[in-house]
């Protein structure tokens, strides 16, 4: 199986990330409590926002979310059988949940499960969304990632991606 910057490359379809307010974008938002902290943009190029709890015992839950113009239109039911291969490239992968279809009326794909980094074992949900504004495709990246034993607390936040165009 191929990951999705596999597909983009094979299909000859480049990808350049969006910052948040430019024209022309769709506008992405995420549901988030009070006790997560935005980090600076400078500080991850190419990320359209990213968030953190505190730091626990050296780890810190996270929030990544991506937004990317793509230079031609996708056949998004192919783009989309690519959302997975990263994730169950993890190391010590536990698949919990994988899915392909419409996300608040956009194509989606999500894929839940988790996985063992040095002595933490993480769980994580990714989900691909693919928005268009205009002639121009955009694909939304959103991946939460937090400590396996404190998922119930992130529950909220995969229900709360919002994607205006």
């Amino acid at each position: 199986m191929t990951t999705i910057a596999e597909y983009l490359v094979a299909a000859d379809i480049q990808i350049a990330p969006v910052e948040r307010g430019s024209d022309g974008t769709p506008e992405v938002s995420i549901a988030l409590s009070e006790d997560w902290q935005t980090i600076d943009a400078a500080m991850f190029p190419g990320a359209y926002g990213v968030f953190t709890r505190p730091p626990e015992d050296g780890w810190a839950d996270n929030v990544v979310l991506l937004v990317g113009r793509l230079s031609k239109p996708v056949h998004a039911a192919e783009l989309l059988e690519s959302a997975f291969t990263d994730a169950r490239q993890l190391p010590q992968w536990q698949e919990l949940g994988a899915e392909i279809g419409d996300y608040k009326g956009y194509p989606s794909a999500a894929v839940t499960g988790t996985y063992a980094l040095d002595t933490l074992v993480l769980w994580v949900h990714t989900r691909y969304v693919i928005a268009a504004v205009g002639a121009n495709e955009f694909l939304i990246q959103l991946t939460v990632t937090a400590k396996a034993d404190q998922i119930s607390s992130e529950a909220g936040i995969l229900g709360g991606l919002e994607i205006r165009v």
